[in-house]
C-alpha cells in the first residue's frame, strides 16, 4: 500500500516512526497529526489554515505517552536501596557491547526493528487509502493522511484519538475536511 504514497506523505510516515522509536512506543495517530503539522504539504496548509501547528499536537504529545526515560530518580534511589547500582550495571554494559550500547538498546516496541502501528493508526491509513479512491487519485497524499486520522477519530470515540482528541486540538472535522478540499483546488490551478 505505502508504494502509493507520494514522497510527503511517506516522510510523515517516518516521522510518526521515529516519533514513536523515541518514545518506545507504537505508532499512534497523534505522532501521524504531528507529522504532518510539522511537515510540508496540502495536510500542513489545511492544518495551518485551522489554527492547529505543531506545537499544540507536541503538547498533546506531551501526554499520549512518556519518553523513554533512563533510570533515575526514585527508581535509581529505589534500585539502590535493595543493593542494585544503576552506574555500575552502565559501566558494565558498556565495557561488554561499548560505549552508548544502552542508548541503541531496541525500546519494548521495537525488538525486531520494526514498530507496530496501534489499531487506530492502521484504519487511519486504512481510512486514507480509501479517502484518495473516493477522490479519484491515484496516490495517497498528505491530505489523505488526514481524512483518514479524522475518520479514524470520529469512528473510535473510546480511543486513545478520538473526537476528544480532535475538539481539544481545535479540530472541527467538516471544516478540516473543506480545507482540504480547497487546498487541493488552489494547488490544481
Amino acid at each position: 500500500m505505502f508504494e502509493r504514497f507520494t514522497d510527503k506523505a511517506r516522510t510523515a510516515v517516518i516521522a510518526a516512526r521515529a516519533e514513536a522509536a523515541e518514545r518506545g512506543d507504537q505508532i499512534r495517530p497523534v505522532y501521524l497529526l504531528h507529522a504532518l503539522a510539522a511537515g510540508d504539504g496540502v495536510a500542513a496548509r489545511a492544518l495551518a489554515g485551522l489554527g492547529v501547528d505543531a506545537a499544540a499536537i507536541e503538547r498533546r504529545l506531551g501526554r499520549a505517552a512518556p519518553l523513554r526515560q533512563p533510570p533515575g530518580g526514585d527508581d535509581a534511589e529505589a534500585l539502590a536501596s535493595i543493593g542494585i547500582d544503576l552506574d555500575e550495571i552502565a559501566r558494565r554494559v558498556e565495557e561488554s557491547f561499548g560505549p552508548g550500547a544502552l542508548d541503541r538498546a531496541p525500546g519494548p516496541a521495537q525488538g525486531t526493528g520494526r514498530i507496530a502501528m496501534t489499531r487506530e493508526a492502521k484504519q487511519s491509513v486504512e481510512l486514507a487509502a480509501r479517502e484518495a479512491r473516493a477522490l479519484r487519485h491515484g496516490y495517497v497524499g498528505t491530505e489523505h493522511l488526514l481524512l483518514g486520522l479524522i475518520g479514524a477519530a470520529q469512528r473510535n470515540p473510546r480511543g486513545d484519538f478520538g473526537p476528544q482528541t480532535l475538539k481539544e486540538l481545535g479540530i472541527d472535522p467538516a471544516q478540516a475536511r473543506q480545507r482540504v478540499l480547497d487546498e487541493l483546488r488552489r494547488a490544481s490551478t
